[in-house]
């Protein structure tokens, strides 16, 4: 029997200290509901959890950009629509122009509502705007790199509001001629292949401005390219010819619209758009007339064609909003798995907790008795004393 060492009482209290220890760690997870609450629980667990944190922030944030494109698109898609309706007035009023029970002043008086209508297109065009952003001119769509001519006047080419898909070499064009030199043959090259030589009846020389209007426009690997080509027939006359020869490049713009709606700087995390120009000029209506019954029916067939030029484009935003619902989905079922996986390694299991809790409880009582006992057995040398 010794006094100066009481083993007993040591083992007693390093055990009391770890049931101490437990308990505090347990009541740390009791309170806060994470088993993980400092670097020492689980140093590997919080690092992946505190990356899973990060992902999961941007997961959030790409669903949040992801409604807003869908918000923007949705704004352009409502000024083309808007744009639909004027166009689709136009066409009814050169349709009523066309009938010979309308005299001169009757196709003039809607010949003036028509440029009230082209004007409005015009301001549609430069007031859409999203977030202060400007949609509908043409500063997100494809654009024409470079143009040339050889006869002055004839070379304004403007990509049609279909421009959109000109990625998948898809799109529309409108030349607008403004000269006094007769005008028979335009021949087009795309900077890299030609595509097609277009042969019209004469334009006289006394005309001002004439546009040729290219729908549904397909560049093509080879063999020509299909064109729908239409010219106001007022300018048509005369028998001097001219050949135009126009040469453009077609290129993505500049300031394509990325969305992006992934966690990470992959391709695979953005989605780019492009909305063209839907001006009277690419929408091939600027020179439209319906004053004489040959130009008011002629007229019909450019606001058809123009209305195609904006379904078309209506159908590329819809496929783009098609695919942000699906890439919504996509992040919300990756969001609520990810978040299963951080919660099996950051979340405590509150009954087993309990369970520890309370067997810590009995076993930090039964270590105070213990070393109460311990702490007693060195008086018994008193006794031998005695």
């Amino acid at each position: 029997m010794i006094i100066n060492t009481n083993v007993s009482a040591l083992f007693a209290e390093n055990a009391l200290n770890n049931t101490t220890n437990s308990l505090t760690n347990l009541e740390q997870q009791m309170s806060t509901g994470y088993q993980i609450n400092s670097p020492g629980n689980n140093p590997a667990g919080l690092a992946i959890s505190t990356l899973m944190s990060g992902e999961l922030g941007g997961i959030n944030a790409a669903i949040g950009n992801a409604n807003q494109a869908l918000n923007l698109l949705d704004t352009a898609n409502g000024g083309i629509q808007n744009d639909v309706q004027i166009v689709t007035q136009i066409q009814q009023l050169a349709t009523q122009a066309s009938n010979s029970t309308e005299t001169t002043q009757d196709q003039q008086d809607l010949q003036s509502q028509i440029n009230s209508l082209l004007s409005q297109l015009d301001s549609n065009a430069q007031s859409v705007n999203y977030n202060n952003q400007t949609l509908l001119n043409g500063s997100y769509g494809a654009t024409i790199s470079s143009s040339t001519s050889t006869v002055t006047g004839a070379a304004t080419v403007s990509l049609g509001a279909d421009s959109g898909n000109a990625a998948t070499a898809q799109y529309s064009v409108s030349i607008n001629y403004n000269s006094t030199t007769a005008l028979a043959t335009i021949s087009l090259n795309d900077g890299s292949q030609a595509l097609g030589t277009i042969t019209l009846s004469n334009i006289a020389s006394t005309a001002t401005t004439a546009t040729a209007q290219f729908v549904a426009g397909t560049k093509y690997d080879s063999g020509p390219a299909s064109f729908v080509v239409n010219f106001n027939p007022e300018t048509i006359a005369g028998t001097t010819a001219t050949s135009v020869s126009l040469t453009f490049s077609v290129a993505a713009a500049a300031n394509a619209l990325t969305f992006q709606v992934g966690p990470s700087n992959k391709a695979a995390n953005q989605v780019q758009t492009q909305l063209g120009s839907f001006t009277s000029l690419s929408l091939g209506l600027s020179s439209i007339n319906v004053v004489g019954t040959a130009n008011a029916q002629n007229a019909i067939t450019q606001s058809n064609n123009a209305l195609s030029m904006l379904t078309n484009a209506q159908g590329q935003i819809g496929a783009q909003q098609d695919q942000l619902n699906y890439t919504i989905q996509n992040l919300n079922t990756e969001n609520t798995n990810l978040q299963a996986a951080k919660s099996t390694i950051m979340d405590a299991n509150m009954s087993q907790v309990m369970s520890n809790f309370s067997r810590e409880q009995i076993l930090q009582q039964t270590g105070l008795q213990a070393l109460s006992s311990a702490n007693s057995l060195p008086g018994l040398v008193l006794k031998l004393l005695g």
